[in-house]
């Protein structure tokens, strides 16, 4: 018998699944305890109903596309120069938008519109964007006090710009045959270090 914290996991991940395959639509909770092999009303001791069901998943997929295993904005709070600094940030930003990293934009696009409409759904996503970005702030807040990021930017509103202006890429790449990418690429980084360097 599985374990609780793996059936659920196993749950959220037969979920997310069904999400990816078809949308809201496609979740069924018969499927899923045939898929895991368990009794469909042993998911209601996880989860109190199939809306809660596909809210945790929602919340779970949007998290694990925000993982990252590449460069982060956070390795550039260890960065000893105005230039390893803003190396860092390009390096986060230009691993964001490779091509393999197109579902993962495309889904946290997709869970934020389910959020539109969801208060619940929204509230939980709103607290791992709080999670995620206040690492990436503390990164901005680290090169303020170190004279390379202008003092008069929030760091937290550039840390939300920055990831929208991310998951913005979406509509380019909907696009994909008209739209340069290495156009795109460079705008973006462009538009990142304009804003955070000192005005002269």
């Amino acid at each position: 018998m599985l374990g609780e914290h793996s059936t659920k996991s196993q749950i959220l991940e037969a979920t997310i699944a069904l999400l990816k395959g078809g949308g809201e639509s496609a979740v069924k909770v018969g499927l899923i305890a045939e898929e895991l092999g368990i009794a469909a009303p042993s998911l209601y001791h996880h989860f109190a109903n199939r809306a809660e069901l596909i809210r945790a998943a929602y919340v779970e997929w949007y998290w694990q596309c925000l993982r990252i295993d590449g460069a982060t904005p956070e390795l550039a709070a260890v960065a000893e120069t105005q230039e390893q600094y803003e190396a860092t940030l390009r390096a986060s930003i230009m691993w964001s938008y490779q091509a393999s990293r197109h579902e993962a934009r495309s889904v946290r696009m997709a869970v934020l519109g389910a959020a539109q409409n969801n208060p619940l759904l929204a509230s939980e996503i709103n607290s791992v964007n709080r999670n995620f970005l206040n690492g990436v702030a503390q990164s901005i807040t680290y090169g303020q006090k170190k004279g390379w990021v202008r003092s008069d930017i929030d760091p937290l509103a550039l840390a939300y710009w920055a990831h929208g202006q991310i998951i913005g890429r979406v509509v380019a790449e909907m696009d994909n045959e008209i739209v340069n990418f290495a156009e795109w690429d460079k705008i973006s980084i462009d538009a990142m270090l304009g804003v955070i360097r000192k005005r002269t």
